[in-house]
């Protein structure tokens, strides 16, 4: 996929996501808990993700960290953008954004049983169910897990394919960037699922 028509997936993809609210764009709303999310929170509220700047997004490059689950589903898509818009100026934010698109190392048990169980399972069963099945063993890992499970699991189909197109993307136009192949065990480990 090339970078344009990437662009044009995740414009596509996202940009019914409705604004969170300015009290919900971070978890920490409460003063002097936590500055950084607080400066977030007040930086962010004054833009769509679809006008967030260049400059912005790269005086705060980890800013994806500190959202709430509605201010990273809302916002998550102006990163992922300028990452393929401008690999290079982007900077830290394309292997932040792999990093944090990663499911944790503990998953890779649970991972390795669901392989052996899915061989055993009749074909008859639909892809649904098998994704039921395989976000059921998912949630029984520990809080990491977790919290990727919560905070990736509430993008619908058409947001996680564009997440898993901007995987492919990394890993295929910068992979040589990416030592242990980051962007591909991204993908092997959880956004596979929606090919």
């Amino acid at each position: 996929m090339s970078a344009d028509d990437l662009i044009a997936k995740l414009n596509e993809s996202f940009q019914n996501e409705p604004y969170p609210g300015d009290s919900n764009i971070v978890d920490n709303n409460k003063p002097d808990y936590d500055l950084e999310s607080l400066q977030i929170r007040d930086t962010f509220k004054v833009h769509t993700w679809q006008t967030l700047s260049d400059e912005l997004m790269q005086y705060e490059q980890g800013g994806y960290i500190f959202l709430s689950k509605k201010g990273l589903k809302y916002y998550l898509p102006a990163y992922l953008r300028l990452a393929v818009r401008d690999y290079i100026g982007a900077d830290s934010i394309p292997d932040g954004l792999v990093f944090s698109l990663t499911l944790p190392t503990e998953v890779d048990a649970v991972l390795s049983a669901a392989a052996a169980t899915r061989y055993q399972l009749t074909t008859d069963i639909s892809a649904t169910s098998q994704n039921e099945y395989y976000q059921d063993l998912l949630r029984d890992t520990n809080n990491r897990v977790h919290r990727f499970i919560d905070r990736y699991g509430q993008f619908n189909q058409a947001q996680s394919q564009a997440i898993l197109h901007f995987l492919e993307y990394m890993r295929d136009e910068h992979g040589e960037d990416f030592f242990n192949n980051e962007p591909a065990v991204a993908i092997e480990r959880y956004w596979f699922q929606f090919a």
